[in-house]
């Protein structure tokens, strides 16, 4: 059955104009989401280039091609902002204009766009870098779970790879394929892609954010309001997933418990909300030293612990001495007094007392008596010969 092609692109144009108007939406009503008016953009282009092909036809001229292919470069540098955006980072302005701009160059060149062979090397080399970059974005995101991301980095790869085999079969298949002779079958097809692929992006745009809304959610129920750090709940349900997955790899686990010094004292002095600036404070700085993997948590008061997953005790020291001395280094000022304030950190490793939670807990929790009877403002690690003392242990302030 022979396919359309006016049929295709109209149908396309529709489908998209639709997509780009919700997705428009989307970011009216929530304006931190500016991922969506970014692909809201590239659906609105992808429509222009439609309507070029549309109106002026599929031609060797500057207007059908050249305008049509400069746009669809504007679209997807467009495409890959928005992913960019979504993954937190800042957008680059450069791809967006330079990539059409060299196109627009080279059609004004004599002779270029009547040979289909540049035409077809050129667009390619230009398109399948920037596709790829977007299938790059979301894997470099990788690291926040979310299902449909993985999905959306096969069909961008999957994209860049039909533009990137242009340039080896450029001379076997027809035009926009390759570079023979058109046909009009191959272009309706070469469009029919695009649109399967532009509804099941679209769909997954959607639903990656909407996963990420709820991964935010669930991450709130377990946040502590004050310091932003995860809360006692958190730990207890990561920690045992954890415990589980280390254990079954056979890769050593160490626990730290942080205890702030003196912060009894301090709070007295300086009420509950100085004490508050200190424990916000003690999160800033100890997240800014902790490695991107580790994650803080607040058990109760002014102790707070963090797991340390794939490393052993010596590695375990190193982090906490760096978030120990830059605590202590800080610049922290209450009530318009500076104040210096340290804490004790202790260490229990799955190396010496096993996977249990609880144990290492207990053994951490010990290590952190230790450091404050020995002086404070310092790091003990758990040793083997602790495990023979059940006495439960109890940190003075």
């Amino acid at each position: 059955m022979q396919i359309d092609i006016f049929t295709v692109l109209l149908s396309g144009l529709l489908v998209r104009t639709v997509l780009a108007v919700l997705f428009l939406v989307f970011w009216i009503k929530d304006r931190r989401a500016v991922w969506f008016a970014w692909w809201s953009a590239t659906f609105f282009l992808a429509d222009f280039a439609a309507l070029f092909l549309i109106v002026f036809g599929v031609s060797a001229s500057f207007i059908s091609l050249g305008a049509t292919t400069a746009v669809v470069l504007a679209v997807f540098a467009c495409c890959w902002q928005g992913a960019r955006t979504f993954e937190g980072r800042r957008p680059i302005w450069f791809p967006i204009w330079a990539a059409p701009a060299v196109w627009l160059g080279a059609c004004l060149t004599p002779g270029f766009l009547d040979n289909t062979g540049y035409r077809v090397f050129l667009s390619s080399l230009l398109l399948a870098p920037l596709i790829g970059m977007t299938a790059f974005e979301f894997w470099r995101g990788r690291q926040e779970y979310l299902p449909s991301r993985w999905l959306i980095i096969v069909l961008f790869a999957s994209l860049a790879a039909v533009f990137a085999l242009r340039l080896p079969f450029a001379g076997i298949w027809p035009f926009p394929f390759g570079a023979q002779q058109i046909e009009l079958s191959w272009v309706a097809s070469f469009n029919l892609i695009l649109i399967l692929h532009t509804v099941a992006l679209a769909v997954l745009f959607v639903a990656i954010s909407r996963e990420r809304l709820a991964r935010e959610q669930h991450l709130k129920a377990q946040t502590d309001l004050l310091t932003g750090a995860l809360n006692r709940r958190a730990f207890m349900n990561y920690s045992e997933r954890m415990m589980s997955r280390q254990r079954t790899a056979g890769e050593a686990l160490c626990l730290l418990v942080i205890d702030i010094d003196r912060f009894k004292a301090l709070n007295d002095r300086f009420g509950h909300f100085g004490g508050d600036d200190i424990l916000t404070k003690f999160v800033v700085v100890a997240r800014g030293n902790l490695r991107p993997g580790d994650l803080l948590f607040r058990i109760g008061g002014d102790e707070f612990c963090c797991v340390l997953p794939d490393t052993n005790s010596a590695q375990a020291r190193l982090v906490a001495e760096r978030v120990r001395r830059r605590f202590e280094d800080a610049e922290i000022e209450v009530a318009g007094t500076p104040v210096k304030v340290t804490v004790s950190v202790g260490i229990a490793s799955s190396e010496n007392f096993g996977y249990a939670i609880d144990v290492l807990m207990q053994r951490a929790d010990r290590a952190v008596y230790d450091a404050k009877n020995r002086g404070r403002n310092r790091v003990e690690v758990a040793l083997d010969e602790d495990a023979a003392d059940d006495a439960p242990a109890i940190s003075p302030a």
